[in-house]
């Protein structure tokens, strides 16, 4: 990994940080289905900490990646980094915590959806061995009045 980050679970103290990226990738439009206007307290609010891990480097949060249980036996995941720290595997250090925590916490099934445009993210999970399992046309629709596409992935575990 070029520069080194520590994966943790994520803390209390961590709530703002968190959503504070969380609002700068949304400000991007376009790897995430948020967009701004984000409301940061709310957000850093209504986080759900167990199943969240972060990415830190130099005390700065710069990827978190979340995995949703579901009543079902299968974990919903999400996952940003920040602009400055893709491609420099913060997301794989991340997918590989998310799957550690599965395997010990028993789901039988991770899932995701993500955009079609977004290569690099269908690349990394494609490497975890997610597959696609199908795609969701017109799922999101924007603030520019665009309807995009969502492929659906998942892994067995």
């Amino acid at each position: 990994m070029e520069g080194s980050v520590d994966i943790r679970p994520a803390e209390e103290r961590d709530r703002l940080p968190m959503a504070q990226l969380f609002a700068a990738v949304a400000e991007e439009r376009d790897g995430i289905a948020a967009e701004p206007p984000v409301n940061v307290e709310r957000r850093a609010a209504g986080w759900h900490l167990d199943g969240t891990f972060v990415a830190v480097d130099a005390d700065e949060i710069v990827g978190i990646l979340f995995v949703d249980p579901t009543p079902f036996g299968y974990g919903e995941l999400g996952m940003f980094v920040a602009g400055n720290r893709r491609g420099r595997g913060v997301g794989t250090a991340l997918v590989d915590a998310a799957i550690e925590w599965a395997l010990a916490k028993g789901p039988h099934k991770l899932s995701l959806g993500v955009f079609p445009h977004n290569e690099a993210a269908i690349a990394l999970y494609r490497k975890f061995g997610f597959v696609e399992e199908g795609r969701r046309i017109k799922q999101f629709r924007r603030s520019s009045g665009e309807l995009w596409d969502a492929i659906e992935m998942g892994l067995l575990l």
